[in-house]
């Protein structure tokens, strides 16, 4: 397994949201002026090693990337370990969807300083980032990456904005009968369906990362936010 080195760029900032609620968020620069920016919405682990990577990750290709700490709402500065599924679900049930508004937003507003802001989530992020394609203002387009909860988002709520889905087809929590549920609900998104890998396949510091899906993904993505 590996990945390429990118020297950190970021720092934590701290964010002010419309219910006077404070967040902390990695942000990262790009040398020179930005050609753009992403919000980057994490998954149910906090703003952990792999987002802040990700983060540095479009600095270096030139967005200003921002990466709002949702946790915040339950512990400032909470990271949890990849084996602690439990209680990042029990943080997920403790957060609102006003309250996942109220922060998405002082992210995109953040990051609109750069320009065009798109927003980029994997697993619970990725169901955010619908969520954010769908009632947040200010987005420009939208990434959902294997966000299984989008199967039950799109059952009230449509993208408003141009957005790309990857999914891995061993997804479990994402069978091919969820995936058309999506198709049906925004059927001008752009989808794709990588096969032989499994959910999470883009995080490289997890056992289901693939390289080569990660990659492909990865560039349909830079494509697509331009």
């Amino acid at each position: 397994m590996t990945t390429p080195t990118i020297h950190s760029a970021g720092a934590i900032e701290i964010l002010t949201t419309s219910d006077d609620h404070r967040l902390q968020a990695y942000v990262a620069r790009p040398n020179g002026s930005p050609r753009g920016a992403v919000v980057l919405l994490q998954e149910i682990f906090g703003i952990n090693s792999h987002v802040r990577h990700k983060a540095d990750e479009y600095a270096a290709q030139g967005w200003l990337a921002v990466a709002p700490g949702f946790f915040d709402r339950v512990e400032p500065g909470l990271v949890l370990s990849y084996a602690d599924i439990p209680r990042g679900m029990a943080c997920l049930g403790a957060i609102t969807e006003e309250m996942l508004l109220a922060d998405l937003q002082a992210g995109i507003d953040f990051a609109a300083e750069a320009g065009p802001v798109s927003v980029i989530g994997w697993c619970w992020g990725g169901a955010v980032a619908y969520l954010a394609a769908s009632k947040s203002s200010g987005v420009h387009r939208a990434v959902c990456y294997y966000g299984s909860r989008i199967a039950g988002f799109c059952e009230r709520m449509v993208p408003r904005v141009p957005t790309m889905y990857h999914f891995g087809a061993l997804d479990k929590s994402l069978p091919s009968e969820a995936i058309d549920k999506i198709r049906g609900a925004d059927p001008s998104g752009s989808f794709h369906v990588y096969p032989g890998v499994d959910h999470a396949f883009t995080n490289h510091e997890r056992p289901p990362y693939d390289a080569a899906a990660a990659a492909l993904a990865d560039r349909r993505t830079h494509d697509f936010i331009g």
